[in-house]
């Protein structure tokens, strides 16, 4: 504004001395004061057009500069939609490729079949909890198995399984995984339901156990009290409960773990076990660790 206020005001001079100069010239009698006033008229004149020139040029820098900042938030508002559209296609091709495996019918008795080598090469994979070494096969053969948005007791999706066995490995120094008996039915017309009693031996990571049981780092318990839960090995029973659906990957896996009476045995008694189980972070019913 201020800009525009100075070149008006110096266009008002420039007009004023211009008119100035024309009135001069019809009083001057003499041809060389004629030639001067004339040299100076077109002296304002040029000075004018010069004004009104940079007046013009300035006024269209400053519509470019406007032009080129809506321009570049209008790329980056397409560049969004860009993104959000392959976000979207790319979810539509996978729900087309899952249902289009779902459509796939297993002849009768191939799915009971398939279901049961699923569940035993799991236990193979994971008869020994997670392997740093082997992480990478593991969670792509744990990702080949489950479907993608797979529910467990208090967890849903495959990426929240992987990340609970990297979990336990960050959590325990020993983690065994034993299949004790099988019992394999059908669940409706296209699932088959593969129940797997199991026992779970570990060992909790001296360094790692007071994440799991704050308590420990609040002073309610004493340290030497889990002690021969980082020394020794804890034994756990349970049940690991696979339902395959008739795309042949697993749509639910529920584990339930009677922890709490793990700990009773250990610890030597109820009261020890609510002392270090306040504020836990291992759900003592399915063994599900909650920390990010």
């Amino acid at each position: 504004m201020a800009v525009a206020a100075s070149t008006d005001c110096c266009f008002q001079e420039l007009q004023f001395a211009l008119a100035k100069a024309n009135v001069q010239v019809l009083p001057t009698t003499t041809m060389t004061e004629k030639r001067a006033v004339r040299a100076m008229k077109k002296r304002l004149q040029d000075r004018l057009y010069q004004r009104k020139h940079r007046a013009k040029r300035e006024q269209q820098l400053r519509s470019l500069e406007t032009d080129v900042q809506a321009l570049q938030t209008k790329i980056a508002r397409l560049y969004r939609d860009l993104h959000r559209r392959k976000v979207a296609a790319a979810n539509a091709e996978a729900q087309r490729r899952q249902q289009q495996q779902q459509q796939q019918l297993w002849p009768d008795g191939s799915l009971l079949s398939h279901a049961k080598s699923v569940v035993m090469q799991f236990f193979r994979v994971y008869q020994n909890g997670y392997s740093l070494p082997l992480a990478g096969l593991q969670e792509r053969f744990l990702r080949s198995i489950l479907a993608t948005d797979v529910e467990g007791v208090d967890l849903r999706g495959a990426d929240a399984f992987v990340q609970q066995w990297r979990l336990y490995d960050q959590h325990f120094a020993l983690c065994v995984l034993e299949p004790q008996g099988w019992k394999t039915q059908r669940c409706g017309d296209h699932s088959v339901m593969v129940v797997v009693e199991v026992m779970l031996y570990l060992r909790f990571h001296r360094q790692t156990i007071a994440t799991l049981f704050p308590s420990l780092k609040t002073g309610q318990v004493e340290p030497q009290l889990v002690q021969p839960l980082v020394t020794g090995t804890s034994a756990v029973t349970g049940t690991y409960t696979f339902v395959v659906d008739r795309s042949g990957h697993v749509a639910s896996l529920l584990v339930s773990l009677q922890l709490m009476e793990t700990l009773r045995r250990v610890l030597g008694s109820l009261e020890h076990v609510e002392q270090l189980t306040e504020g836990s972070r291992i759900a003592l019913d399915s063994g599900t660790i909650s920390i990010g």
